[in-house]
């Protein structure tokens, strides 16, 4: 896990940012800076330990503040894994705005699946893929005693779809052969199968026949045709 999250790049012009591309608002500097210092420490704790040992005294003492200083921005452990959680997520998709790929929104939804989707089973995307997931389990393992997860996840995964789902609809004209939420939520399965695949079995499947098969299957979504 990365030790520092650096500022974002400015965007290329026309090319909007990912609603995960920002900080949360309305933070004063000192309070950006403590609340990274304090998920850096966090990162190093579930890195070193695993995620059960994270509590609030391994983070302080990895962080060096007091607990008041801790709880001051992060009441509680459960707030914590959120927000690493979130910082994961904007730490992964300020790499694929940053990179020499295709952007969203700028009509190459379809270049911006092949080419996200070819990242994702690459050895470096699916070791990423691993501490989000590992995360999203304890979650979803938890969702009935902790309904703050099951609300948090909630709006991280309706951003995502909706960001996804706009991005066909500026790329695909009408008449589209399915809804672009359906697309999107069609691409969120897709990712977090394989993900998981990997994850119980890094020998599951071939990446590169994987990648021609999805390709291939989900062509006609973006109005593309069979794919040579």
């Amino acid at each position: 896990m990365s030790d520092t999250l650096p500022p974002p790049e400015p965007r290329p012009a026309g090319v909007p940012a990912c609603v995960w591309d920002t900080e949360p608002p309305g933070l004063t500097d000192t309070a950006r800076k403590r609340r990274e210092e304090i998920m850096v420490a966090a990162e190093a704790v579930l890195a070193d330990d695993g995620i059960d040992e994270l509590s609030l005294k391994k983070v302080e003492d990895r962080a060096g503040m007091s607990r008041g200083q801790l709880t001051y921005y992060f009441p509680t452990r459960e707030s914590i894994l959120l927000a690493v959680y979130d910082r994961m997520i904007r730490r992964m998709i300020r790499a694929f705005l940053d990179s020499d790929g295709p952007k969203p929104m700028t009509g190459r939804a379809w270049d911006c699946f092949r080419f996200g989707l070819s990242k994702h089973l690459e050895p470096a995307g699916e070791q990423q893929g691993k501490e989000l997931f590992t995360l999203l389990f304890t979650f979803l393992a938890r969702m009935n005693q902790r309904p703050e997860y099951r609300d948090k996840l909630s709006e991280m995964y309706r951003e995502w779809r909706d960001h996804i789902a706009a991005d066909v609809a500026d790329s695909v004209p009408e008449p589209r052969p399915i809804d672009p939420r359906a697309a999107a939520s069609l691409f969120q399965a897709l990712i977090q199968g394989l993900q998981i695949q990997l994850m119980i079995d890094p020998e599951a499947f071939d990446r590169a026949a994987v990648l021609d098969a999805c390709t291939r299957l989900l062509a006609p979504v973006f109005k593309q045709g069979p794919v040579a």
